[in-house]
């Protein structure tokens, strides 16, 4: 038996590494340090072994490895360094049988050996503990065909198609920086090499988000100076640091170095709400104006609702400019290609109130940055042509039902004639934000979750001319989300037989249905939307009082005041507080 000689190393790390035949130890550059590891990515590494072992420094870590395509072996482990909770794996069906599966904790991480009847290829073993280190969702690309360096599956030949964008100096022509590719007969354009072997640029999304955020903290502010410190070429982003600002009121201070970007960046997509008296020249060079902007804006971190608010101005901006999805959207512009863009949507509005009608167009018609399209479904009256054209949406259908027919069918019967690629539940007398179906859109893609919605943080109570602001916890997985803020994908729903044919509790009967799929419902935040409370004529029946009881709320302000990011016309206000 072979052994291994670096006594530094876990005492199951090295366990694993003694055992008989020969091995391969991988290690990306911010991995923990293994004596003999071959540095990734490394696309000529290939053969067979009887032991491979991957070293990640952490989850985002572990999710932009490139591991050679060619190395195999019957076993493979994984060590995070960092990591919260222990890595599981199901075996993909193509696979040999896995035979055992351990994980166990190691210092701040885990080490997972999956064993496997016959070898398998490492870089996919590695890739799917990747892609189920967060709730597993498929990898979108968009349609932007990229080559992460991890090597060619075997050998290249005539019909092979090249990738529309390389990582790296793949081939070396004539500029150093962005190689020129040779024009492929095939796709007729020549591939663009970005000139850096990794996904240096973006940030993953699924791993840097707002998932955890919590609104009502009493925790210290944190200076910026004391988390970057002085590492050098910069801090880099961080998981952990990030779970122990979630107590923190936020973080303030001076941005100097630009090297220290993608740190900055990864607390903004995280929502931690980052605060900045001053940045120098070369940061504000380096850095997109709109999140920089959001940076510097003035905010009172101790306001539960400014502080909030300007977290998901920060997190949009962050999102919008330094995501995978942003990277890749830069990518296809520069490579000349078409690629994916946000899927469209379909508004479902059911409606019993002809006098409601031109204010639910109103909420629909201010959405901005998505493509919508409206089914509206009268229940019991006939849509006024008038008052529909005079909204200006462009893509209307209408689908009306006599009053007799069960809430539930008239909305999956609009559901049927929707074509988005997601269908979105409404309300007829709830206020929107313009951001909301985009916040939506913006809460699936960092969380996977296959129904999102928002929680009735803000409640008008009509009869009490009040607003209140109730508490709920959001920005994490959930069985419950409002009504009138589901945003399902319409597969499932049509998986899942529609909404059922109930004249009641119909949106409780869809949020049931989606669970027992196994499909996932995550809730984000309730500050683009405002739900109006009247007296009666609500599915869901309850006293004003029990809404202002004070067990059920956090805050009771007089009047009409929801959040700054409603953004709101006078014309949308209730009567009497218009007047």
């Amino acid at each position: 038996m072979r052994e291994v000689t670096d006594p530094g190393l876990p005492k199951a790390v090295r366990e694993f590494l003694d055992q008989g035949g020969k091995h391969v130890v991988l290690a990306t550059a911010q991995a923990p340090v293994v004596d003999g590891a071959l540095p990734l990515p490394d696309p000529a590494r290939a053969g067979r072994y009887a032991r491979v072992l991957v070293a990640v420094a952490d989850r985002a870590d572990l999710r932009a490895a490139v591991v050679p395509w060619a190395v195999r072996a019957p076993v493979v482990a994984l060590w995070v360094g960092a990591l919260a909770s222990s890595p599981g794996l199901l075996p993909r069906p193509e696979w040999p049988p896995l035979v055992a599966f351990r994980t166990q904790p190691v210092g701040e991480g885990y080490l997972v050996v999956a064993r496997f009847a016959q070898p398998v290829r490492a870089a996919n073993v590695v890739s799917e503990l990747a892609r189920v280190s967060v709730w597993p969702a498929p990898q979108a690309a968009g349609g932007l065909v990229v080559d992460d360096g991890s090597g060619p599956g075997g050998p290249v030949e005539e019909r092979d198609v090249p990738p529309d964008v390389v990582l790296g100096d793949a081939v070396h022509l004539v500029d150093p920086v962005h190689p020129v590719h040779p024009v492929h007969p095939v796709t007729g354009r020549a591939a663009y090499s970005t000139g850096v072997p990794a996904l240096t640029e973006s940030l993953d999304e699924r791993v840097f988000n707002p998932t955890g955020f919590v609104a009502d903290v009493d925790g210290p502010v944190q200076p910026l100076e004391s988390l970057v410190g002085s590492w050098p070429g910069g801090r880099r982003p961080d998981e952990a640091v990030v779970r122990g600002l979630r107590g923190a009121r936020g973080v303030r201070g001076s941005w100097q170095r630009p090297e220290d970007a993608a740190f900055v960046v990864s607390l903004a997509m995280s929502g931690v709400p980052v605060s900045l008296a001053s940045v120098s020249p070369a940061v504000a060079a380096s850095i997109d104006a709109d999140l920089l902007a959001a940076l510097v804006a003035p905010v009172d971190l101790d306001d539960v609702v400014a502080r909030e608010e300007h977290s998901i101005v920060l997190r949009r901006a962050a999102m919008r400019a330094h995501s995978s999805a942003a990277w890749r959207r830069r990518m296809a512009a520069l490579a000349g290609v078409r690629v994916a863009g946000e899927p469209t949507v379909s508004v479902v509005l059911a409606t019993r109130r002809p006098e409601m009608l031109a204010f639910a167009l109103r909420q629909v018609r201010k959405q901005r940055g998505v493509d919508l399209q409206l089914v509206l479904a009268p229940h019991g009256f006939s849509a006024d042509p008038d008052v529909v054209r005079a909204s200006g949406l462009d893509r209307v259908v209408v689908r009306p039902h006599e009053e007799s027919v069960p809430f539930g069918d008239v909305l999956a019967d609009a559901t049927s004639a929707a074509d988005g690629d997601l269908v979105l539940k409404m309300d007829d007398d709830d206020w929107y934000g313009p951001d909301f179906v985009t916040d939506l859109l913006m809460a699936r893609a960092y969380s996977g979750a296959q129904m999102v919605g928002t929680s009735a943080e803000f409640h008008y109570l009509v009869p009490k001319e009040t607003t209140v602001r109730r508490g709920h916890k959001a920005e994490l997985y959930a069985h419950f989300v409002a009504g009138g803020t589901i945003l399902v994908e319409r597969g499932l729903l049509r998986e899942v037989g529609s909404f059922r044919s109930v004249r009641k509790y119909v949106d409780a009967q869809l949020l049931r249905a989606v669970v027992r799929t196994g499909a996932a419902i995550y809730r984000t935040h309730g500050l683009g939307y405002l739900l109006r409370r009247n007296a009666a004529g609500h599915t869901w029946q309850v006293d004003m009082d029990y809404l202002l009881d004070p067990v059920r709320t956090a805050d009771v302000r007089p009047g009409f005041a929801p959040s700054r990011l409603l953004t709101y016309d006078p014309s949308e206000l209730p009567t009497h507080a218009a007047g």
